[in-house]
C-alpha cells in the first residue's frame, strides 16, 4: 500500500469516527420546551382573571375532550380519530366544580391558517363546543374577557 491509499484510509476511519460519535441515542435528542409562547402566558393570565369561577387549561389536546362515537369498526373509528388526535387546543375554560368544558379558546397569530382553523372549528363544533378565536394582535383586555365569558354556564 502506498502513502496515499493509507492517507485516504486514514481519513475515512477519521470520518467514520467523527460520525458515530456525533451520533447520539434517541433519548439524547429529547429536549424541555416550553408548555406555551410569551404571548399564550401573558394571555392565559388574562383569562384567569376574566373568568375566576372557571378553570383555564392550556394546551390541551383535543383527544382529552373528543372522541369517535363508539358505533363504527375498528379502522374507521381510527381514521375518524386521526382528524382530531394530533391536534391541540390553546385553552379550555371549564367548570371549576364539574369540569365541564365551557368553551375553546384560540389566540390566532399571523401564521394561522383561516382554512384550516374553519376545519378545526367544525370539529368542535361536531362534539358540541364552541371555539372563541382572538388575534394575537389585538387581544381583548380581562373586563372584555369576563364580558364575552359572562354566560357560560
Amino acid at each position: 500500500m502506498d502513502w496515499q491509499s493509507g492517507l485516504v484510509i486514514a481519513a475515512l476511519l477519521l470520518a467514520a469516527v467523527a460520525y458515530f460519535k456525533s451520533r447520539r441515542p434517541w433519548l439524547a435528542r429529547i429536549e424541555r420546551k416550553s408548555l406555551i409562547t410569551t404571548n399564550e402566558a401573558e394571555f392565559f393570565g388574562r383569562l384567569q382573571k376574566g373568568v375566576p369561577a372557571c378553570h383555564v387549561f392550556p394546551q390541551l389536546s383535543f383527544a382529552a375532550f373528543m372522541t369517535d362515537d363508539g358505533k363504527l369498526f375498528r379502522n374507521a373509528r381510527w381514521k375518524v380519530r386521526a382528524r382530531f388526535d394530533r391536534k391541540i387546543a390553546d385553552f379550555v375554560i371549564c367548570d371549576r366544580v364539574s369540569l365541564k368544558i365551557l368553551a375553546i379558546v384560540e389566540l390566532d397569530d399571523r401564521m394561522h391558517d383561516a382554512h384550516a382553523d374553519r376545519q378545526r372549528d367544525q370539529l368542535t363544533q361536531a362534539a358540541g363546543y364552541t371555539t372563541f378565536r382572538f388575534t394575537a394582535r389585538n387581544k381583548p383586555s380581562v373586563s372584555e374577557l369576563a364580558e364575552r365569558f359572562s354566560s357560560l354556564r
